[in-house]
């Protein structure tokens, strides 16, 4: 009798064990809302625009919202991906409502020369601080109307607000942009 009580002690033991690991390892697993595919074009003055940035940024909701971004490929074609904290990026994005900014920027090129090591005692960032001066400015020029690129604008020839479907329905986005500051996304 006492072996058999302390059979069933054991596999009691084991069983609990064996919940408790699938509770951490379920718990522990990489967990995000369900997302819906996002594509579209972007045209900038009728052409498609390439290398331009889409992002989009969540309007409130219940909080399972976040934000999406993509490049556009050379036809000014685009897809959306979120990327989670845990470093997950997936394509798609929420269901929801969306501020929408575009931007496309000249490429800065960064020096290829890896320089002196810093001379003991220096701090090498007080030291590049002090040799950009208060100019900040990364050189960076926008190569499209500014106004698509804000996150708030009170100028009625943009309206940047979309809406991201259901998972069952992918959304494609049409965003018409012009040099005048004009656009629309449909």
């Amino acid at each position: 009798p006492f072996q058999k009580r302390e059979t069933t002690m054991y596999k009691k033991i084991i069983g609990l064990f064996c919940v408790a690991l699938m509770v951490t390892v379920v718990g522990c697993g990489a967990s995000h809302p369900p997302l819906t595919i996002v594509t579209g074009t972007v045209t900038y003055d009728g052409e498609p625009l390439a290398d331009a940035t889409i992002a989009v940024m969540p309007d409130g909701g219940d909080g399972t919202a976040k934000p999406a971004d993509g490049k556009t490929d050379k036809n000014g074609n685009f897809a959306l991906v979120t990327t989670f904290p845990n470093g997950a990026i997936i394509d798609g994005a929420v269901e929801g409502d969306y501020t929408l900014r575009v931007v496309k920027y000249e490429a800065v090129e960064m020096p290829t020369d890896e320089g002196e090591p810093p001379a003991d005692g220096v701090d090498p960032a007080a030291e590049m601080m002090e040799m950009m001066g208060d100019d900040l400015d990364v050189g960076s020029t926008s190569l499209i109307n500014e106004i698509f690129g804000l996150a708030y604008s009170t100028d009625s020839r943009w309206d940047n607000k979309c809406s991201v479907g259901a998972i069952e329905s992918p959304t494609t986005l049409k965003i018409t942009l012009s040099s005048d500051g004009s656009g629309k996304i449909e």
